[in-house]
Protein backbone atom coordinates (compact mmCIF):
# COMPACT_ATOMS: atom_id res chain seq x y z
CA UNK A 1 0.00 0.00 0.00
CA UNK A 2 1.20 3.99 -0.98
CA UNK A 3 2.67 5.62 1.85
CA UNK A 4 0.75 8.85 3.05
CA UNK A 5 1.40 11.97 1.14
CA UNK A 6 2.69 15.26 3.35
CA UNK A 7 2.06 18.64 2.43
CA UNK A 8 3.02 21.96 3.84
CA UNK A 9 1.37 24.70 3.49
CA UNK A 10 2.59 27.75 5.38
CA UNK A 11 0.66 30.42 6.77
CA UNK A 12 1.26 34.24 6.73
CA UNK A 13 1.98 34.92 10.19
CA UNK A 14 6.32 35.85 10.19
CA UNK A 15 7.14 37.16 13.25
CA UNK A 16 9.83 36.95 15.94
CA UNK A 17 7.92 33.79 17.54
CA UNK A 18 6.69 32.38 14.57
CA UNK A 19 10.05 32.63 11.93
CA UNK A 20 8.37 32.32 8.82
CA UNK A 21 5.03 30.76 9.58
CA UNK A 22 3.33 28.43 10.98
CA UNK A 23 3.81 25.27 9.30
CA UNK A 24 0.19 23.15 8.63
CA UNK A 25 0.92 20.36 7.39
CA UNK A 26 -1.33 17.44 5.76
CA UNK A 27 -0.85 13.85 5.86
CA UNK A 28 -2.92 11.34 4.16
CA UNK A 29 -3.83 9.53 1.31
CA UNK A 30 -7.48 8.87 0.35
CA UNK A 31 -8.18 10.52 3.93
CA UNK A 32 -6.30 13.02 5.12
CA UNK A 33 -5.24 14.79 9.08
CA UNK A 34 -4.70 18.62 8.70
CA UNK A 35 -2.01 19.03 11.31
CA UNK A 36 -1.64 23.14 13.13
CA UNK A 37 -4.55 25.29 10.52
CA UNK A 38 -2.24 28.37 12.40
CA UNK A 39 -3.87 31.65 12.70
CA UNK A 40 -7.85 32.01 11.36
CA UNK A 41 -6.54 33.56 8.25
CA UNK A 42 -9.36 32.51 5.48
CA UNK A 43 -7.36 32.83 2.49
CA UNK A 44 -5.05 30.91 4.36
CA UNK A 45 -7.61 27.95 5.56
CA UNK A 46 -8.85 28.03 1.95
CA UNK A 47 -5.42 27.30 0.72
CA UNK A 48 -5.56 24.41 3.16
CA UNK A 49 -8.61 22.62 2.43
CA UNK A 50 -8.28 22.72 -1.04
CA UNK A 51 -4.53 21.24 -0.62
CA UNK A 52 -5.39 18.66 1.74
CA UNK A 53 -8.92 17.69 -0.46
CA UNK A 54 -6.11 17.03 -4.02
CA UNK A 55 -4.79 13.83 -1.63
CA UNK A 56 -8.35 12.47 0.22
CA UNK A 57 -11.37 13.59 2.65
CA UNK A 58 -9.86 15.63 5.76
CA UNK A 59 -10.82 13.19 8.38
CA UNK A 60 -9.45 15.68 11.21
CA UNK A 61 -8.04 19.06 12.27
CA UNK A 62 -5.24 18.05 15.15
CA UNK A 63 -3.50 20.76 17.05
CA UNK A 64 -0.13 19.94 18.55
CA UNK A 65 -1.32 22.49 21.53
CA UNK A 66 -3.52 25.31 22.70
CA UNK A 67 -1.40 28.45 21.15
CA UNK A 68 -3.17 30.43 19.22
CA UNK A 69 -0.50 30.70 16.16
CA UNK A 70 -1.26 27.12 15.59
CA UNK A 71 -4.87 26.53 17.20
CA UNK A 72 -6.63 29.93 16.17
CA UNK A 73 -8.03 28.31 12.59
CA UNK A 74 -8.68 25.32 13.72
CA UNK A 75 -12.59 25.93 14.70
CA UNK A 76 -13.09 27.19 11.18
CA UNK A 77 -11.06 25.00 9.20
CA UNK A 78 -13.20 21.90 11.05
CA UNK A 79 -16.80 24.12 9.56
CA UNK A 80 -14.73 23.73 6.52
CA UNK A 81 -13.94 20.58 6.23
CA UNK A 82 -16.84 19.31 8.55
CA UNK A 83 -14.06 17.51 10.36
CA UNK A 84 -13.59 16.97 13.86
CA UNK A 85 -10.78 19.01 16.17
CA UNK A 86 -8.42 16.56 17.48
CA UNK A 87 -6.41 17.73 20.50
CA UNK A 88 -5.23 16.58 23.78
CA UNK A 89 -7.68 14.97 26.18
CA UNK A 90 -7.67 18.02 28.59
CA UNK A 91 -8.43 20.94 26.10
CA UNK A 92 -11.20 18.63 24.78
CA UNK A 93 -14.89 19.95 24.84
CA UNK A 94 -18.08 19.74 23.39
CA UNK A 95 -19.14 16.79 20.93
CA UNK A 96 -16.88 17.71 17.90
CA UNK A 97 -13.95 17.22 19.52
CA UNK A 98 -11.73 14.70 19.32
CA UNK A 99 -9.88 13.76 22.91
CA UNK A 100 -6.75 11.99 22.05
CA UNK A 101 -4.49 10.49 24.76
CA UNK A 102 -0.67 9.49 24.75
CA UNK A 103 -0.83 6.50 22.69
CA UNK A 104 -3.79 7.09 20.95
CA UNK A 105 -3.67 6.36 16.87
CA UNK A 106 -5.09 8.02 14.23
CA UNK A 107 -6.07 6.10 10.89
CA UNK A 108 -5.78 7.63 7.88
CA UNK A 109 -6.34 5.87 4.79
CA UNK A 110 -3.45 3.90 3.91
CA UNK A 111 -1.46 5.97 7.05
CA UNK A 112 -1.06 6.22 10.59
CA UNK A 113 -0.41 8.45 13.06
CA UNK A 114 0.15 8.31 16.84
CA UNK A 115 -0.16 11.25 19.56
CA UNK A 116 3.02 11.51 21.52
CA UNK A 117 1.92 13.51 24.97
CA UNK A 118 5.41 15.79 24.94
CA UNK A 119 4.62 18.59 28.02
CA UNK A 120 7.01 20.92 28.60
CA UNK A 121 6.65 23.98 25.88
CA UNK A 122 2.73 23.59 26.70
CA UNK A 123 1.17 21.37 29.00
CA UNK A 124 -0.85 19.90 26.09
CA UNK A 125 1.53 19.41 23.69
CA UNK A 126 1.19 16.83 21.20
CA UNK A 127 3.69 15.40 18.75
CA UNK A 128 2.46 13.11 16.26
CA UNK A 129 4.41 10.42 14.56
CA UNK A 130 4.39 8.08 11.50
CA UNK A 131 5.96 4.31 13.00
CA UNK A 132 5.98 3.13 9.22
CA UNK A 133 8.58 6.14 7.95
CA UNK A 134 9.77 7.41 11.52
CA UNK A 135 8.06 10.98 10.63
CA UNK A 136 7.54 12.95 13.76
CA UNK A 137 5.55 16.63 13.79
CA UNK A 138 6.90 17.99 16.42
CA UNK A 139 4.67 21.25 16.66
CA UNK A 140 6.73 23.49 19.09
CA UNK A 141 9.15 20.98 21.06
CA UNK A 142 11.32 20.61 18.45
CA UNK A 143 11.97 23.63 16.26
CA UNK A 144 14.51 24.27 13.19
CA UNK A 145 16.94 27.03 13.65
CA UNK A 146 15.75 28.35 16.96
CA UNK A 147 14.63 26.25 20.52
CA UNK A 148 11.53 26.24 21.86
CA UNK A 149 9.98 28.60 24.59
CA UNK A 150 9.69 26.85 28.13
CA UNK A 151 7.46 29.87 29.83
CA UNK A 152 5.70 28.82 32.93
CA UNK A 153 3.28 27.90 34.89
CA UNK A 154 2.03 26.31 31.62
CA UNK A 155 5.51 25.68 30.47
CA UNK A 156 7.94 23.30 32.89
CA UNK A 157 11.37 22.73 31.39
CA UNK A 158 11.62 19.00 33.50
CA UNK A 159 8.70 18.13 31.78
CA UNK A 160 10.25 19.51 28.72
CA UNK A 161 13.83 17.68 29.10
CA UNK A 162 11.62 14.45 30.35
CA UNK A 163 9.69 14.66 26.81
CA UNK A 164 12.64 15.23 24.56
CA UNK A 165 14.20 12.06 26.12
CA UNK A 166 10.78 10.03 25.05
CA UNK A 167 11.18 11.37 21.88
CA UNK A 168 14.07 10.39 21.04
CA UNK A 169 13.26 7.26 22.47
CA UNK A 170 11.10 6.95 19.06
CA UNK A 171 14.45 7.39 16.87
CA UNK A 172 12.84 9.59 14.78
CA UNK A 173 14.74 10.27 11.08
CA UNK A 174 12.79 13.23 9.87
CA UNK A 175 11.18 15.95 12.17
CA UNK A 176 8.48 18.31 10.81
CA UNK A 177 8.07 21.02 13.18
CA UNK A 178 5.83 24.01 13.44
CA UNK A 179 7.91 26.34 12.27
CA UNK A 180 11.23 26.32 9.70
CA UNK A 181 11.95 23.91 7.58
CA UNK A 182 12.03 19.77 8.08
CA UNK A 183 14.92 18.35 9.87
CA UNK A 184 16.32 15.36 8.06
CA UNK A 185 18.27 13.74 11.34
CA UNK A 186 15.65 14.06 13.90
CA UNK A 187 17.79 12.17 16.73
CA UNK A 188 20.69 14.54 16.23
CA UNK A 189 18.43 17.30 16.25
CA UNK A 190 17.01 16.24 19.52
CA UNK A 191 20.08 14.96 21.45
CA UNK A 192 21.87 18.40 20.02
CA UNK A 193 18.42 20.35 21.87
CA UNK A 194 19.00 18.40 24.75
CA UNK A 195 22.80 19.22 25.06
CA UNK A 196 21.60 23.00 24.22
CA UNK A 197 19.18 23.31 27.29
CA UNK A 198 21.94 21.62 29.17
CA UNK A 199 24.43 24.15 28.54
CA UNK A 200 22.35 26.71 29.22
CA UNK A 201 21.39 25.37 32.83
CA UNK A 202 25.19 24.86 33.08
CA UNK A 203 25.62 28.41 32.13
CA UNK A 204 23.12 29.78 34.85
CA UNK A 205 24.44 27.94 37.53
CA UNK A 206 28.13 29.74 36.88
CA UNK A 207 26.24 32.59 37.09
CA UNK A 208 24.81 32.03 40.33
CA UNK A 209 28.42 31.56 41.72
CA UNK A 210 28.87 34.64 41.63
CA UNK A 211 25.83 36.12 43.59
CA UNK A 212 21.88 35.78 43.99
CA UNK A 213 20.00 36.51 40.59
CA UNK A 214 16.75 36.36 39.19
CA UNK A 215 15.76 35.67 35.39
CA UNK A 216 15.51 39.69 34.81
CA UNK A 217 19.05 40.34 35.91
CA UNK A 218 20.33 36.69 34.21
CA UNK A 219 18.82 37.06 30.72
CA UNK A 220 21.14 40.24 29.56
CA UNK A 221 24.17 38.00 30.41
CA UNK A 222 23.11 35.10 28.52
CA UNK A 223 21.08 36.70 25.97
CA UNK A 224 23.05 39.29 24.90
CA UNK A 225 23.10 38.48 21.24
CA UNK A 226 19.15 37.97 21.02
CA UNK A 227 16.68 41.09 19.56
CA UNK A 228 14.83 42.86 22.53
CA UNK A 229 11.71 41.76 21.55
CA UNK A 230 12.43 38.31 23.06
CA UNK A 231 13.76 38.93 25.96
CA UNK A 232 10.69 38.57 28.05
CA UNK A 233 10.02 34.93 26.67
CA UNK A 234 13.57 34.42 27.42
CA UNK A 235 13.15 35.64 30.85
CA UNK A 236 10.56 32.87 31.33
CA UNK A 237 12.93 30.21 29.78
CA UNK A 238 15.85 31.08 32.73
CA UNK A 239 12.58 30.88 35.26
CA UNK A 240 11.83 27.78 34.07
CA UNK A 241 15.26 26.02 34.33
CA UNK A 242 15.56 27.66 37.93
CA UNK A 243 12.71 26.50 38.60
CA UNK A 244 13.65 23.24 37.55
CA UNK A 245 16.84 23.48 39.48
CA UNK A 246 15.02 24.60 42.84
CA UNK A 247 12.89 21.34 42.54
CA UNK A 248 16.09 19.07 42.29
CA UNK A 249 17.92 21.11 45.39
CA UNK A 250 20.41 22.48 43.52
CA UNK A 251 19.31 26.20 43.73
CA UNK A 252 17.23 28.19 46.38
CA UNK A 253 14.59 31.01 46.22
CA UNK A 254 15.61 33.72 48.30
CA UNK A 255 12.46 35.89 50.41
CA UNK A 256 11.35 39.23 50.20
CA UNK A 257 9.98 41.45 48.19
CA UNK A 258 10.68 42.56 44.37
CA UNK A 259 11.30 40.35 41.64
CA UNK A 260 12.40 36.80 42.43
CA UNK A 261 15.87 35.86 43.25
CA UNK A 262 17.97 32.53 43.70
CA UNK A 263 21.17 31.70 44.86
CA UNK A 264 23.14 27.92 44.15
CA UNK A 265 23.42 25.70 46.30
CA UNK A 266 26.12 23.49 45.00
Amino acid sequence: MPAAEILLVRAPNPGPLTGSGTNTWIYGRGETVVIDPGPGDEAHLERVLEAARRLGRVTAVACTHHHLDHLEGAARLCQLAGAPLAVYFRRAGGPATLPLHDGDRLLVGSGELVAIHTPGHASDHLCFFDESTRTLFTGDHVLQGTTSLVVPPDGDMTAYLSSLEKTLRLRPLRLHPGHGESIADGEAAIRELIAHRLQREAQILRQLQRGPAGPDSLVPRLYASYPPEVMGMAAGTVLAHLLKLEREGRVRRLTGDGPAQFEVLE
